[in-house]
Order: structure tokens, then C-alpha cells, then sequence
């Protein structure tokens, strides 16, 4: 395949299958319309939404090993206004990709050790500010106050409530709780 250097949105979106499956694990750096810049290897393009999904890594390593750090980006197409393959780095394996994003899946399954965890520490933060909570053992579901409901994985996204005063307030509260 040809070098591919992509600036200036959206280009990138005009990428065919083959050169996304041929781009993938290369060192990518995006700008987005903000001005902030992110440098990491190129997961995927999701080809429908040309959502980026990027793997950044905080430590230096071989192409061949597992990073000990590193975090996942997901950066939707219309943040981005600078797309750019830097063919100056080596790029990562598409198995090695693979294995960083899916190596802890498992934790996040809803009767996983993690989540346990995960649901006991909220429920003890709402409980520690007196904050009214129902739970059961046998239901996955912690209850707010009677008004908002925190599914697995207990995060800002899976809060269900009518009331607004009482949303806001529980995503402040569950922000407050590191995600391990």
C-alpha cells in the first residue's frame, strides 16, 4: 500500500475498508477542532460513523509487547479536525491490539468480582452521605431515593431518572468513584 498522510477533516472519512484494515495499528496524531492533540495507535475506524478509536500508550515498549499503560480513546468524527498517519513510528499488531482492548473484558460482565466491588463501593458512597438506597442481592439494580436506577457498570451512562435535580446529583456522586 501506498504511505497514507492524511490531514485536514475529513479526509479520513473517505477511506476505503482496505485502507482502514491497512491503517490499523499504525501511530496516528489527531487534532481536534478544539486544538488539543492526541498521538496513539489506531484501533479501528468505525466505517458507518468514522468514529476513531485510538489506543495510547504511557510507556515505551516493542511493537511485539504488551504496553504496562495505556488508555483507550474513543473520538467521535465531528471533534476532529486533523487526521494524520505518522509513518515514522513502528506500528503495533493488529493481535496485540486485539489482546490490549479485550484483556479485560471479563470484568465488566455483571457478576464479575469487579463489578461486586464496583456496586458495593457506590452503594457505600450514597450510604455515607446518607443518601437513601435500596439494593438486593439477587438484583443487579441500586435504587436512588426511589427516583434513579444504576445499572452495571454503575457509571454516569447507565443512571435512569425522570427527575433532574436528583440525575445531576448522582452523576456527581458516582464521578467521584475511580472506575479501577
Amino acid at each position: 500500500m501506498s504511505k497514507i498522510d492524511l490531514v485536514n477533516s475529513p479526509p479520513y472519512t473517505n477511506l476505503t475498508f482496505v485502507q482502514i484494515e491497512e491503517t490499523l495499528g499504525k501511530s496516528v496524531i489527531i487534532k481536534l477542532k478544539d486544538g488539543e492533540t492526541f498521538e496513539g495507535y489506531l484501533y479501528n475506524i468505525d466505517p458507518v460513523t468514522f468514529t476513531v478509536i485510538l489506543l495510547q500508550t504511557g510507556d515505551l515498549h516493542t511493537i511485539d509487547e504488551l504496553p504496562s499503560k495505556y488508555k483507550i480513546l474513543i473520538i467521535k468524527n465531528f471533534d476532529i479536525s486533523e487526521f494524520k498517519v505518522n509513518n515514522n513510528r513502528d506500528a503495533i499488531s493488529r493481535n496485540l491490539l486485539d489482546s490490549v482492548v479485550s484483556k479485560y473484558t471479563e470484568d465488566y460482565t455483571i457478576n464479575s468480582e469487579k463489578m461486586r466491588q464496583r456496586r458495593e463501593k457506590l452503594i457505600s458512597l450514597f450510604t455515607s452521605q446518607r443518601i437513601p438506597v435500596t439494593h438486593d442481592e439477587n438484583d443487579s439494580i441500586i435504587h436512588i431515593l426511589g427516583r434513579a436506577h444504576i445499572a452495571p457498570p454503575y457509571v454516569v451512562s447507565s443512571i435512569e431518572c425522570d427527575n433532574e435535580i436528583i440525575l445531576e446529583r448522582v452523576k456527581n456522586m458516582i464521578t467521584q468513584l475511580p472506575l479501577d
